[in-house]
């Protein structure tokens, strides 16, 4: 994680007094308009594995959630042209729901180590690719 990505996950925090669902998807489109989808999707590992430690959790990281969540913020990001995280999420609201990810995995595999440590693909449901 560089400073600049560092920064960004303090001011998120600074700025919200928590780091839910909303802020992880802040996290994301803010490295998205940064880095290209597999940069961002690193640079966010990074700094959740971070924010995870410096919490005394390191095994509360998900690497399958991490990179399902930036793709799927990362598909919306390339078809809008919101200014802002504000106006993105107006625009894209189905985002905020954190159960999205079971229309495309079981519990099951979600909730398996395999899953935790490194991406799997969805059991359920593929998600649409990114152009």
């Amino acid at each position: 994680m560089t400073e600049s990505d560092h920064e960004i996950l303090a001011r998120i925090l600074a700025e919200r007094g928590r780091f839910g669902h909303r802020e992880h998807l802040e996290l994301a489109w803010n490295l998205l308009g940064r880095y290209g989808r597999e940069d961002a999707q690193m640079a966010a590992a990074d700094a959740l594995r971070h924010l995870a430690r410096k919490h005394g959790m390191p095994n509360r990281y998900h690497e399958t959630i991490t990179a399902s969540w930036v793709h799927l913020v990362a598909l919306h990001h390339a078809a809008g042209a919101a200014g802002s995280f504000d106006e993105f999420i107006a625009e894209n609201p189905a985002l905020l729901n954190s159960q999205l990810l079971e229309g495309h995995y079981s519990r099951r595999l979600l909730g398996s180590g395999e899953a935790r440590a490194r991406w799997v693909k969805p059991d359920l449901r593929a998600f649409p690719a990114a152009a």
